[in-house]
């Protein structure tokens, strides 16, 4: 259609951003989708393609007709809201352009170096990073642009993982919802790989020695640490009654003098404010989880009347990975046949794989009836604890030696 034949309305927009560098674009790469304009001549949805034609000067430019009055909206709300590029369109004509924005960076930074004495990278900042220009080109941040574009790339990767999420992308045009997803699959993907190649490692081991993996001794919290174990994470249960809250000092401090990256500590609720008191004093919190415990496992504190369905579970260290902080046990999964204080194996099994990765070194400083040395074996980690009851001990020991005939 002849350009001057093209009327516009006085509904659009007299901002139309970067039309120089819209045409430069279409010189180089070409006009993707032709204008839409009524049967009279009245522009739908196009202006600054339009705007960019008429700057090359074009004297016509490809046109698609429409009649429905219906249609004419829905083309015009297209082109003002939605843009007009589907994000792996988007992405296509970016990756056509990046490598043509690199080489204007690095003849910036050239230029640069001319005028400053040096191509020092602060000044060429001032002129933005090129994939934040090739984003802006597309009407998209440069986050987003970056997250489309690996989505884009994993289906190009593994079709059979990805291809439908890029489609979806394509469908809703919702990239973070997309890039979230695909982060998700990737991850599962990876702990996948990981506990495959930890669960050889450790069937290998357990064949060979089972102490190789799993390291039990009848000593104190303080003496297990003094030894010089190095753990990736503690995770354990200390005893709640008030005669025993000065293990949770000697635990904050063990901890604090073998640097432990991550240190995950249950506790009961009626002695919270001097449980906090000694774990805090040495050691870094981060935040407190809530451990449920659905079912008949709930305890009853006659001295408050309440029926507790829930324990805190304490959290110092580094915050490296995102987690929840809600964790919970099977219902009626409360294991006492093993010890008095004993917790189930589903509940340590959930903050284990929460809290930890397969391969590690999981360490619990009061084994009591072997709970967490069972699970974290079971979930290929590596363990180490102590107890200062020897029939303790050597409960849990037959208890793994069980468990592990048993896989």
């Amino acid at each position: 259609m002849r350009i001057e034949d093209i009327g516009i309305g006085e509904r659009y927009r007299k901002d139309l951003g970067d039309i120089e560098g819209l045409a430069k674009s279409i010189q180089e790469i070409g006009l993707l989708h032709p204008v839409v304009v009524t049967s009279n001549g009245q522009l739908v949805a196009g202006q600054r393609r339009l705007a960019a034609a008429r700057q090359l000067g074009w004297e016509e430019i490809p046109a698609r007709i429409v009649n429905l009055s219906s249609i004419v909206r829905g083309e015009y709300d297209e082109n003002a809201i939605r843009k007009d590029l589907l994000p792996s369109e988007a992405v296509a004509i970016g990756r056509a352009l990046e490598p043509l924005e690199r080489k204007a960076a690095e003849e910036r930074q050239i230029e640069l170096g001319r005028t400053h004495g040096t191509p020092c990278a602060k000044f060429a900042q001032g002129v933005g990073k090129s994939r934040d220009i090739v984003a802006s080109k597309m009407g998209m941040s440069g986050y987003s642009y970056k997250k489309a574009k690996r989505v884009i790339e994993a289906a190009e990767e593994e079709p059979e993982k990805y291809a439908e999420l890029a489609e979806e992308m394509d469908r809703t045009g919702k990239i973070d919802g997309a890039y979230k997803k695909y982060k998700r699959i990737a991850k599962a993907e990876e702990d996948k790989a990981t506990l495959e190649a930890a669960q050889e490692a450790m069937t290998v081991a357990e064949r060979e020695n089972l102490e190789s993996i799993c390291d039990l001794r009848v000593c104190s919290c303080a003496d297990l640490f003094r030894s010089g174990i190095k753990p990736d994470a503690v995770i354990t249960d200390p005893p709640y009654p008030r005669e025993f809250l000065s293990v949770f000092t000697e635990l904050a401090e063990s901890c604090k003098a073998a640097d432990v990256p991550l240190v995950a500590v249950m506790s009961g609720q009626s002695y919270l404010p001097e449980v906090m008191q000694r774990l805090c004093e040495h050691l870094t919190y981060r935040w407190t989880l809530a451990y449920l415990t659905p079912g008949g496992q709930s305890v009853q504190q006659f001295p408050v009347k309440v029926n507790c369905f829930w324990k805190p579970v304490f959290l110092f260290g580094q915050a490296d990975e995102w987690i929840g902080d809600v964790s919970r046990s099977a219902t009626n999964d409360n294991d006492k046949r093993y010890h008095d204080w004993g917790q189930s194996e589903s509940g340590m099994a959930d903050l284990i794989e929460r809290l930890t990765k397969p391969g590690q070194l999981v360490c619990d400083p009061f084994l009591g009836g072997g709970t967490t040395a069972v699970v974290s074996l079971a979930l290929s980690r590596r363990f180490v604890g102590c107890d200062i009851d020897a029939d303790c001990i050597e409960r849990a020991r037959q208890r793994i030696e069980v468990t592990l005939c048993q896989k």
